[in-house]
């Protein structure tokens, strides 16, 4: 038997960084102070823009992103700001992240979401439901799977919590990477697994975001002809899983995986 050793992957979080010399500091005795602007409420991308639009090109702090930190800037809203709008820039302004601010997360009322945008229905699915519902879904035989899989990376796309409400339960496969992995707590044994669709790429992402959590490497039912004797960020991998939930503060689906399998 193998024996199986996790190498534990760390995202980093990206800011804005100047290459210019020192003669592009912030000069306040010569009345050259840049004021903050108001990003409060702003998507983290767009507020990053903002602020170096207003002549702030050094690295911006941002605090918060949960587990994984921030993978996706247009995922994470800025809740809090330091300076505060129209004050001078003198250090590396501050930005506190979440997912949403005040609570106000579109997803928590999914049943006030126009019915025009909740997945649509396949017959050939309803059929399956109907007989026990055992059959692994795939985007070639799940339209609405291919749909969600197909979505722009948008943690408030209603495909999100509509897909999971529908399929809970239900099993289902595509090709993803891993995103991001680390250990789950205090554990050094058991860990979260950040999946996405499609291919790795370090900068941008894809479609829906996965989530295994608490699982040992064992429990990821590694399988195939190339069963690696490392797990670790960006990998490429066949995922057959089980849907658990979506959650909405976190934006991620949440799933139980039944086999991994390097591509």
């Amino acid at each position: 038997m193998k024996a199986f050793r996790l190498v534990v992957g760390f995202v980093l979080v990206v800011g804005l960084a100047s290459c210019g010399d020192s003669g592009d500091d912030i000069d306040t005795t010569a009345g050259t102070s840049i004021a903050m602007p108001d990003v409060v409420g702003r998507q983290l991308d767009a507020a990053l823009s903002d602020i170096e639009g207003a002549g702030f090109e050094d690295e911006v702090e941002v605090l918060g992103g949960g587990t994984f930190g921030v993978v996706d800037e247009s995922n994470w809203q800025v809740c809090e700001q330091s300076p505060a709008a129209g004050e001078a820039v003198e250090d590396a302004p501050q930005l506190t992240v979440d997912r949403s601010c005040g609570g106000d997360d579109p997803q928590a009322t999914p049943s006030e979401q126009p019915s025009a945008e909740e997945p649509a229905e396949d017959p050939a699915e309803v059929e399956s439901e109907e007989s026990g519902g055992n059959e692994i879904l795939t985007a070639e035989t799940s339209g609405d799977l291919a749909a969600l899989l197909a979505e722009p990376a948008n943690c408030l796309s209603p495909a999100n919590v509509g897909f999971a409400t529908k399929y809970q339960g239900r099993t289902i496969a595509f090709d993803g990477n891993i995103a991001a992995l680390a250990p789950n707590g205090d554990y050094d044994t058991r860990y979260d697994f950040l999946i996405y669709v499609g291919d790795y790429n370090e900068t941008t992402a894809s479609g829906p975001s996965f989530k295994f959590e608490d699982v040992n490497i064992s429990e990821l039912g590694l399988t195939g002809s190339n069963i690696p004797d490392e797990v670790r960020q960006g990998d490429h991998v066949r995922i057959v899983a089980k849907v658990e939930e979506y959650n909405p503060e976190t934006c991620l689906i949440f799933l139980d995986p039944v086999s991994t399998e390097l591509r």
